[in-house]
């Protein structure tokens, strides 16, 4: 008897000390909606990077809460459940309390647009190729191009044949972006793009392109972005830095142009992060996935409703949302994302 009662105390403490943790994870995983604003003005150190990361991974931490408070309520523990499910519950309205681009139904005028990072060493020219080209987009944002993949668009193949405007290197290297359109751009030498140079000269210290794209649903000013991944405190810093560089070059495209911003590329932060509350708030750009959509595009290795949305777009207020779909990888880590969109009635 005492051994039996023995080892249900010590099952009850092991749930209560988990269903804390849990608790407590819970908690901490809002303070970016506290800390966005100071972030946004470039107020918080480096030291707040382990609590990003931290953020960064709840919604894979909500699903490990959800198998842990089954599995707890078998154990007949049922306040502690209560402890887990309420954790559970937070972890799912977290991603939510961010700011979202409305809705709209599909049809004339939409844009859709590609967003996939290929990474380096990944050489599935071919498979690339049919992901792109399966994707039925009008606009690809591909980041992280290997040579032999930049070398394949220069030469016009594959999904290049058939979005023959936008942005390529006059010469191929590894890690290069590209930004692809079916739909003509605005040529060099014009007086918009002779407006734009600045900014774009500011962008392209951070290896971001700018292309204004015309659409027959109106003209829009794309911005390819990306942000140094968070793997360390330093990375972490200096891609908050990109983030809010990157925020206020989109200001002042707005500004120079009166087109609406979208922004598309690999954030390297989910809505979770910090990073991306404090790129939205000094921006002045909405995320355009829609908060019911669950999941995200990397990593690859793990099922697409488990990713983080780390690969998107953000736009203009005035901007909808008419789609929002993860595809494939084709040998990559990251997984495509195809947004649709429909610009404001009055650029139309």
């Amino acid at each position: 008897m005492k051994t039996g009662k023995g080892r249900s105390v010590v099952l009850s403490t092991a749930c209560w000390v988990v269903a804390l943790l849990g608790a407590l994870y819970s908690s901490v995983s809002w303070s970016p909606v506290l800390v966005a604003g100071a972030g946004a003005e470039g107020e918080l150190g480096s030291w707040f990077w382990v609590f990003d990361v931290l953020t960064s991974l709840a919604g894979m931490t909500a699903y490990a809460i959800l198998i842990v408070c089954l599995l707890v309520v078998c154990l007949r523990r049922y306040v502690c459940a209560g402890v887990l499910a309420l954790a559970f519950v937070s972890l799912v309205v977290l991603p939510m309390s961010e700011p979202r681009l409305g809705r709209a139904v599909g049809g004339a005028g939409e844009v859709r647009v590609l967003v996939y990072n290929s990474h380096t060493f990944s050489n599935e020219i071919d498979e690339k190729h049919a992901l792109l080209t399966g994707a039925g987009v009008d606009v690809a944002v591909v980041i992280e191009t290997s040579t032999q993949m930049m070398s394949s668009l220069m030469r016009g193949e594959g999904f290049r044949e058939a979005h023959p405007y936008g942005w390529l290197p006059s010469s191929k290297w590894s890690g290069c972006p590209a930004v692809m359109s079916r739909f003509p751009v605005e040529p060099e030498g014009s007086a918009l793009s002779d407006r734009l140079r600045s900014v774009r000269r500011d962008l392209w210290d951070h290896l971001c392109r700018l292309e204004i794209v015309h659409s027959p649903g109106g003209s829009f000013a794309l911005i390819q972005a990306h942000a140094r991944s968070p793997r360390n405190a330093r990375r972490w810093s200096v891609g908050l830095d990109q983030l809010l560089d990157l925020a206020d070059c989109s200001r002042r495209v707005q500004e120079l142009t009166g087109l609406p911003v979208v922004v598309a590329g690999d954030f390297n932060s989910p809505p979770t992060s910090m990073r991306a509350r404090a790129f939205a708030i000094r921006s002045g750009l909405v995320r355009a996935k829609p908060a019911t959509r669950v999941g995200g595009s990397f990593p690859s290795a793990v099922p697409a409703f488990a990713g983080l949305a780390i690969d998107g777009v953000y736009a203009s207020p005035g901007v909808r949302v008419t789609s929002w779909e993860i595809l494939d990888s084709a040998g990559s880590d990251h997984r495509g994302v195809v947004v649709g969109i429909v610009l404001p009635p009055e650029v139309r």
